[in-house]
């Protein structure tokens, strides 16, 4: 079971983002990301003649990349998936596999972060300056709508969110399935705030490098590639033990989840499964 990753610290990156999306319209967006990432980067920055000439390159060669490596990579993953929920499902083969599939997300920036941040130099000050803002706006935004809910609805909401997701893969939820995720809900612990703060922390890291104008070319691409690439660096590590806490509350359900299904059920997940994989290999193959 997948959930669409997207990361929104970087303008371009979350351009990029989109080459992990396995949905009914995944074969559009995937084949036309170049020129649907203009519209995405708008949102940031206005980049020149040169800078989008430049973005494209780093998208084409990103995207053939990562369709000879990546995408047959999540198919395996996938297939993985399948294959343990149709054996008896063990804790730890189960974690080590969805860790393995979240792994993806991490090559797709160990292979872009480098030219993403050669792009990044070539921004003048105005650029940087509205890149920054807009960013800034989007975690201010994001930050006021936390705020506007009490930890009690955002919990419900999660349990609203939680229900839909195993519903459009299980189909009807029974009594006893509605109460282990309701159960499993309460456990899990909200990070909002914390994932706020890391934005902000990673959004500052990358604005000390922008706005020095001293850093000589080699040395504002090797920091900013790391603010880029090193995610958990920015991290609390109140953020990373909520994050593997959470993980675990995760794969438990899951297992939990197992023994209640029925037969229509299990044929509803398999399905879901060959969807993706179907989804899959029309993009290997378009």
């Amino acid at each position: 079971m997948f959930k669409t990753i997207k990361n929104k610290l970087s303008h371009i990156t979350i351009a990029l983002s989109v080459l992990l999306l396995t949905s009914c319209s995944a074969s559009f967006t995937y084949n036309n990301l170049t020129w649907l990432s203009s519209f995405w980067v708008d949102d940031y920055v206005d980049l020149n003649k040169q800078q989008n000439k430049q973005l494209k390159e780093i998208i084409n060669t990103t995207q053939q990349w990562h369709r000879d490596t990546q995408l047959p990579a999540y198919k395996q993953d996938i297939e993985n998936l399948k294959l343990l929920f149709n054996q008896q499902l063990n804790h730890a083969q189960l974690k080590e596999q969805v860790v393995f599939a979240r792994t993806h997300w991490k090559n797709l920036l160990e292979h872009a972060h480098y030219p993403l941040a050669q792009l990044g130099y070539t921004l003048s000050k105005e650029q940087r300056d509205e890149f920054i803002q807009n960013i800034q706006d989007q975690i201010n935004e994001d930050r006021e709508q936390y705020n506007e809910q009490s930890s009690k609805e955002r919990k419900t909401k999660r349990l609203e969110n939680q229900l839909d997701y195993y519903s459009d893969w299980l189909g009807k939820l029974t009594d006893q399935q509605k109460q282990l995720i309701a159960d499993a809900n309460n456990e899990h612990t909200e990070s909002g705030a914390l994932w706020l703060d890391y934005k902000q922390t990673r959004l500052d890291a990358a604005k000390v490098i922008m706005h020095n104008k001293s850093l000589p070319e080699n040395e504002f691409v090797n920091k900013l590639s790391h603010v880029i690439k090193e995610r958990e660096a920015f991290m609390s590590e109140e953020q990373l033990a909520i994050n593997a806490t959470n993980l675990d509350l995760y794969v438990n359900l899951l297992i939990e989840l197992a023994p209640t299904l029925s037969n229509k059920q299990r044929e509803s997940v398999n399905d879901e499964f060959d969807s993706l994989i179907e989804t899959l290999n029309d993009l290997m193959e378009s």
